[in-house]
């Protein structure tokens, strides 16, 4: 469900980016029925343009809701900006000038790489050899492709053309690629058509990245088409599998997607904030702590449905690889 920021590199953006220079102004042009204070134009086209860069794409409606204005107005913004190059027009949304898309998705999956790798061991741990999946889009899904490798006999069901490239390495896998949209910029396959083909299918396991966790265990994600295509995915799951870094504790996703009720595991590279930690307990949520930092990750996540890899916490590695209960001496 999946960004690095990119700079284009022209003069036009430039100028353009010194005239966006943020400020805040109280009750200037305000829309009926919306808050008195909010961005003024300058400083509201200035983070759409980053919000744009680090997500490669952003919706109208998904920009309407964030800034608290219509969508007319989005509109408006969008115009302008695509005019000084700074983004593209799209039907329905925005996205990043040719070869920006490109680049800013390169830098994902530069970004945090080491922990997405160390979360994707986990995450194969877990999957027996022989089993049928979901795997959904995105660079830590990209990872968990790598980490899968070591498997014999999979199935696998996915919408993310990079995630089919890497597991066609074995032979033995029996992989099947969703039709749909192609989007370039990070070679996902969205839309009806996707929605409808993963629709036919039943598999043990889904594995799902995300844009965001809030507090209240609400997840998030960025783009309204991939929401629907993994609703359809976790309808066809038997178990959920989250895969998400620390980056995504309280990140800046716009749509809902799942509640952490939903969901049987949650593999990220950092004990999460209380809130978070406590909605995965009162739902009965498994927690997988790779990356620790020493003992305090373990005292820090102490709860029966978390486990934290040993490798990172006892360098001597007795056991390294394997996860161990919060609590257990190590």
């Amino acid at each position: 469900m999946g960004a690095g920021s990119t700079d284009t590199g022209s003069a036009d953006e430039g100028s353009a980016d010194k005239a966006l220079r943020p400020s805040f102004a109280r009750g200037a042009g305000a829309e009926p029925g919306l808050p008195a204070r909010r961005l003024d134009i300058h400083a509201r086209q200035t983070r759409i343009v980053e919000l744009v860069r680090r997500r490669g794409y952003a919706s109208i409606e998904a920009m309407s809701t964030h800034f608290e204005v219509s969508a007319q107005t989005i509109r408006r913004d969008i115009k302008q900006l695509s005019a000084h190059d700074l983004l593209v027009r799209y039907h329905g949304g925005a996205g990043l000038p040719v070869g920006a898309d490109k680049l800013a998705y390169s830098n994902r999956k530069i970004r945090n790489a080491v922990a997405k790798r160390a979360i994707a061991k986990l995450v194969a741990r877990e999957i027996p050899h022989g089993a049928s999946l979901f795997i959904d889009i995105g660079t830590t899904m990209e990872a968990v492709a790598e980490a899968l490798l070591d498997h014999e006999g999979l199935r696998i069901v996915t919408n993310h053309i990079g995630v089919a490239s890497i597991l066609s390495q074995r032979t033995d896998f029996e992989i099947s690629l969703a039709g749909g949209t192609l989007r370039n910029r990070d070679r996902a396959v969205t839309g009806a058509a996707t929605t409808e083909f993963l629709a036919r299918f039943r598999v043990g396991y889904g594995i799902f990245g995300i844009g965001a966790i809030d507090d209240d265990g609400e997840m998030l994600d960025y783009d309204y088409r991939d929401v629907q295509v993994s609703l359809t995915a976790m309808d066809i799951s038997r178990r959920h599998f989250i895969a998400a870094d620390r980056s995504k504790f309280h990140g800046d996703a716009m749509i809902k997607f799942a509640h952490v009720s939903e969901i049987d595991a949650l593999f990220t590279d950092a004990p999460p904030p209380s809130g978070i930690a406590e909605a995965l307990r009162a739902n009965d949520v498994r927690l997988f702590v790779a990356g620790g930092r020493g003992k305090a990750a373990v005292d820090n996540a102490a709860a029966d449905n978390v486990a934290v890899d040993k490798a990172s916490v006892d360098e001597a590695g007795e056991r390294a690889g394997h996860p161990v209960a919060a609590g257990e001496e190590v």
